[in-house]
């Protein structure tokens, strides 16, 4: 188990080393499968999950080890000096135990039997949750990045207009009011990417924080692409069936109710007799050739039980509540998930409308600037009407890039709610990306 440990450890340093190699020879942007390897092997909260269900494993077999035979032999010497003489006398002794019947440790063992499985199931959700703070940290610092694209874009756009407009000025075609707006915008887009360079470094430090290194860059959504990506299933019905079967959440939560009904038994196991046997020989001899008095002996052991503090009955009625709590416990978990799949399912469908509407906006805009550049240069209209389509362009985009975003981070909260954050998910939303 050591070496499989080890062997497992040298694997994980070897691929991170691969991701970081990689990605300091290379100007490519960190992929998020590379971001998601890394994750996982960094993350401690999903390397605590693991074992945490190792060490379960251990605790079943503790409990199991507690219905199999126990055995004990000892041996020891004697030596006395006296006036009569010296001796040496050894003894030795073999015993043997069995429980025969204990109610109370065969409802230990079904309890850590479950506790596995809820282990089992914690790993699962560990895995889901990672993978979706992986998913958001990625696609938080992607939007960062489109726009400080943008408005570096912007900017750009925005010397040329001031250019232009200085060379009217000097050509006396317009007054300085005008000169001058086109100035205040422009620095106003200067702090503007200062604003997006900032934010960039901020959702960059939370992915930091998953990955434990600093990446140049990520790929961002393809905002070009107005084909939905189909979902996993059609119908917001078995998007809840599939919650109800694959939400590792909601899961934990039925197990959980599963694990203190054993304890109920365990509880209630105080009310049944117990019953051991057991199994010893002894012998002895000395230097003198004699030989002691070897005994074989058995014996079986009946407890019965009487509840006349009523301890018993208390530890069933607290368990009989602690159920009936774990139960209302899943059905909030149960609840909350529907509620989520609802909503987000609904969602999406508006969310890709919006993200059309948000298409034609920005061509929309890009004419309207364009007609404004035209009457502007014609001289018919204010270099504020050309400001105003300016900005009104930009912000479209911006628009569009963030509806984009939107989607995709409302498609995951669907994804998480039925547990379906797995290696396709990540290979979908790697399509998604361009570089």
């Amino acid at each position: 188990m050591h070496k499989k440990n080890a062997v497992q450890r040298l694997c994980c340093n070897a691929l991170l080393g691969l991701i970081l190699g990689s990605l300091s020879i290379s100007s490519y942007a960190l992929t998020i499968e590379e971001a998601w390897q890394a994750a996982k092997y960094y993350d401690p909260a999903y390397q605590q999950s693991q074992l945490d269900e190792k060490i379960s494993a251990t605790e079943v077999r503790s409990s199991r080890s507690a219905l199999l035979p126990s055995a004990e032999i000892t041996a020891s010497s004697n030596w006395n000096d006296n006036s009569y003489g010296s001796s040496n006398t050894n003894s030795y002794k073999l015993s043997l135990n069995q429980t025969i019947w204990d109610s109370s440790k065969w409802s230990a063992l079904d309890q850590s039997q479950a506790v596995f499985v809820t282990a089992q199931l914690k790993f699962k959700q560990s895995h889901n949750d990672l993978a979706a703070r992986l998913i958001k940290a990625y696609l938080d610092l992607a939007q960062s990045q489109g726009d400080f694209r943008l408005a570096q874009q912007k900017f750009t756009e925005g010397t040329k207009m001031l250019h232009i407009t200085e060379l009217r000025y000097k050509a006396g075609a317009i007054h300085s009011t005008a000169l001058e707006d086109m100035r205040a915008n422009h620095v106003d887009e200067r702090a503007e990417i200062l604003a997006n360079q900032s934010n960039v470094a901020d959702k960059k430090a939370i992915l930091i924080a998953l990955i434990n290194f600093a990446p140049n860059t990520v790929n961002e959504i393809d905002t070009t692409n107005f084909m939905p990506p189909k979902l996993i299933v059609s119908s917001e019905k078995d998007w809840l069936k599939l919650a109800n079967n694959n939400s590792p959440e909601l899961l934990v939560a039925k197990q959980n109710i599963r694990v203190i009904e054993f304890e109920k038994d365990q509880a209630k196991a105080g009310y049944y007799p117990t019953v051991i046997g057991s199994f010893g020989y002894n012998g002895s001899h000395n230097n003198n050739g004699n030989n002691g008095d070897d005994t074989l002996n058995a014996s079986l052991l009946l407890s019965v039980p009487l509840d006349l503090n009523g301890s018993t009955s208390a530890n069933v009625d607290r368990a009989k509540l602690r159920i009936k709590r774990a139960k209302e416990e899943a059905r909030a978990v149960e609840i909350r998930i529907n509620n989520t799949i609802s909503n987000r399912y609904s969602q999406l469908s508006i969310d890709w409308q919006r993200i059309e509407i948000a298409q034609q906006q920005v061509e929309s805009r890009q004419r309207s600037l364009q007609t404004k550049q035209v009457v502007y240069d014609a001289g018919l209209a204010d270099a504020s009407d050309v400001i105003d389509a300016h900005n009104r362009l930009f912000g479209s985009k911006n628009a569009l890039q963030s509806r984009f975003y939107q989607y995709w981070q409302h498609r995951i909260s669907l994804l998480k709610s039925v547990g379906k954050l797995d290696n396709n998910t990540i290979a979908l939303i790697s399509q998604a990306l361009q570089s």
